[in-house]
């Protein structure tokens, strides 16, 4: 049985030019995955990403939302821990939220040095 005959009767040249185009398209599949996921989507699902400038300094993955993340979310802030996270939520649900982000030092332990340190992680909105 010739090779012709094993595929459906298709010439050497027809079988080599099926090759190349399903290599082309795997190729061509894996570029669109790559692509696809290096795609700029930040804030689509409310989550902001920056990347580090060229002065090697870092800026933050993600921002969270004072006014509605929930504690265990405000724990993923460096520099705050499980109990900033508790104080900042009690704070928020007695007074009805933050106008701004700097009104986080009204919660108790947070200072100016902290803020500084926190502030690029946070958002309000209402």
């Amino acid at each position: 049985m010739s090779i012709q005959q094993e595929f459906f009767g298709f010439s050497k040249t027809q079988i080599k030019a099926l090759w190349a185009l399903s290599a082309l398209a795997i190729v061509m599949s894996v570029y669109w995955v790559i692509a696809d996921y290096g795609a700029d989507t930040a804030g689509s699902e409310g989550l902001t990403i920056y990347v580090g400038g060229s002065d090697q300094t870092y800026s933050p993955v993600f921002t969270i939302d004072l006014n509605h993340s929930p504690v265990d979310s405000l724990e993923l802030i460096p520099g705050i821990g499980p109990v900033f996270s508790e104080r900042i939520v009690a704070y928020r649900d007695s007074t009805g939220g933050f106008a701004f982000v700097e009104d986080v030092v009204k919660v108790r332990g947070i200072g100016p040095a902290l803020l500084q340190k926190i502030k690029p992680y946070l958002k309000v909105t209402p």
